[in-house]
């Protein structure tokens, strides 16, 4: 029997599990600045640095290096193969898609088991919170 993390969904606090869990907890990863979380002051990565400038080969490949180190640093369930920045919709919003590999026991040590796992993630905090 393979033991999912639980918790709670920020937006509407009901219970979370597995893919849905992961999700959210790469989704406050990536949004979260560094020295936010009073207990945690490492926790997270700066996408506001990124976002807003003229997207460049250098720029991408540093977005890139930074969220692969704080999704590894961070999230010891899911590992990831390739990223890449999409476009949302047609007025542009970007978006990182993660292609990756899920270890739902992997905080145990155990990467036995394994699923592969796709997410498409908006850089915006709006369409995060489900406001745009």
């Amino acid at each position: 029997m393979v033991r999912y993390r639980n918790g709670i969904d920020a937006r509407t606090g009901r219970p979370l599990s597995g893919r849905a869990h992961l999700e959210q907890s790469i989704i406050k990863i990536v949004m979260t600045i560094p020295t936010e979380r009073v207990m945690l002051l490492d926790f997270g990565m700066n996408p506001t640095h990124h976002i807003g400038r003229n997207i460049s080969a250098a720029l991408a490949a540093r977005f890139y290096r930074d969220v692969i180190v704080a999704v590894h640093a961070y999230e010891p369930e899911y590992r990831i193969r390739r990223l890449q920045l999409v476009v949302l919709d047609r007025v542009g919003a970007l978006g990182v898609l993660f292609e990756g590999s899920y270890y739902p026991e992997g905080r145990f040590g155990n990467y036995a088991i394994v699923e592969g796992v796709d997410l498409n993630l908006p850089l915006s905090v709006a369409e995060l919170r489900g406001v745009a």
